[in-house]
């Protein structure tokens, strides 16, 4: 059984990253839109998945992390099965918000089921691998998809993986089992403790989550820089970003495959730190160090940065938390990676357009370089360990 939810994530982000290049292939050829429909599509799917993470956290400590994560699959099938289908703008944007709640549902319903393991730490830093092995296999396997039934086909493949997906979410812990969970949590606890965690968590915000997510929130800016910026920025230096996005991938798999066992024995804001500080040092790089092979090795720092974060942000925000609860605080500190996207896009867009790529990368990096400082606030994960 804890295996299944990072066989679920990995199936689910699979579909997810079919639809990286397939989205702006549908909105520039298919229905006939310029770039900026394409932001606007991101953007609808990115609001709609923060919008629902409250939600998601409610149903998957209320209901069970099976209803949450099911239903999530289930809604990424059906709205990219109708894609096909949709021949007008305002209906593929009706499809990608309504992806949107499924993915939140889905991401919190399985990161949940994950946390629930006897360890969280390692079992969270395996679902991060599910996720990102998820999404970087979707992108090549769209191309050939693609190049041999034609794009239409990459939303049916896409669609057809979420299905599988959601028929594994099925054999998920049920309402029982988080009923069960949530009973020998309070037993467990002070009775005017778990009373005011309650009304936290009631809120749709939990509180354990808020500082590990703003840290998430500065680490997702140094990722939007990376993900934005590199392209342009080697085109002027007068190379291809290929490789460099081929060595993110394997490093940042690396480091969480490779030194699972040993980030278990560190305490989880001392790994948060880390990452934050070697996203910041990999921006910097891209500015003292302009050329191609800079980039590359820009490219491995960050990479390691960003492939240690995730895992201790959500290790830090279920530290300590009540199964009952740890819907919410998983939704809490997730809700801040689409918040992060939108608010870096838009920032370090005008930033660039205006003063120039390095002091994009600049700003990107003075964001994660100060964010270890939120991290002093939250001093119970300080003395927890990611086992």
């Amino acid at each position: 059984m804890t295996r299944l939810p990072l066989f679920c994530a990995g199936g689910c982000f699979l579909s997810l990253g079919l639809l990286i290049p397939a989205v702006p292939v549908h909105v520039t050829g298919v229905l006939g839109q310029g770039p900026a429909s394409v932001g606007a599509c991101l953007a609808v799917t990115a609001v709609c998945a923060v919008l629902a993470r409250p939600l998601a956290g409610r149903l998957a400590d209320r209901r069970s992390r099976r209803f949450a994560a099911a239903g999530g699959a289930a809604l990424l099938a059906l709205t990219s099965g109708a894609v096909p289908w949709t021949g007008s703008m305002p209906s593929f944007l009706a499809c990608r918000a309504v992806a949107g709640v499924g993915e939140a549902l889905m991401y919190v319903g399985l990161a949940a089921a994950a946390s629930d393991h006897d360890r969280p730490g390692p079992a969270l830093n395996g679902f991060s691998v599910a996720v990102n092995a998820g999404l970087l296999a979707g992108a090549p396997m769209a191309a050939a998809v693609a190049a041999l039934a034609g794009p239409p086909a990459v939303w049916a493949a896409s669609a057809a993986v979420a299905a599988v997906a959601f028929a594994a979410c099925l054999f998920l812990p049920g309402a029982r089992a988080a009923r069960d969970g949530a009973a020998r949590d309070g037993a467990a606890r002070d009775g005017a403790a778990a009373s005011g965690e309650r009304r936290r968590a009631g809120t749709g915000v939990h509180m354990a989550g808020l500082v590990p997510g703003l840290a998430y929130w500065a680490s997702v800016w140094g990722y939007t820089a990376f993900s934005a910026f590199l392209p342009l920025h080697l085109a002027a230096l007068g190379g291809g970003s290929g490789p460099h996005f081929l060595v993110y991938g394997c490093v940042l798999l690396a480091v969480r495959v490779g030194g699972h066992r040993a980030l278990a024995r560190i305490p989880a804001r001392r790994t948060a730190t880390a990452a934050l500080l070697l996203t910041a040092a990999g921006l910097v790089m891209f500015v003292a160090w302009p050329t191609v092979e800079g980039a590359l090795c820009a490219t491995a720092v960050l990479a390691a940065g960003q492939a240690l974060g995730l895992p201790a942000f959500l290790t830090m925000a279920v530290a300590g938390v009540p199964a009952g609860q740890r819907g919410s605080a998983v939704a809490t500190t997730t809700a801040f990676f689409d918040l992060g996207f939108l608010s870096a896009a838009l920032a370090l867009g005008a930033v660039a357009q205006h003063h120039g790529l390095a002091q994009g990368f600049a700003v990107a990096a003075c964001v994660a370089g100060l964010a270890p400082l939120l991290l002093s606030l939250h001093p119970e994960a300080s003395r927890r360990r990611t086992s």
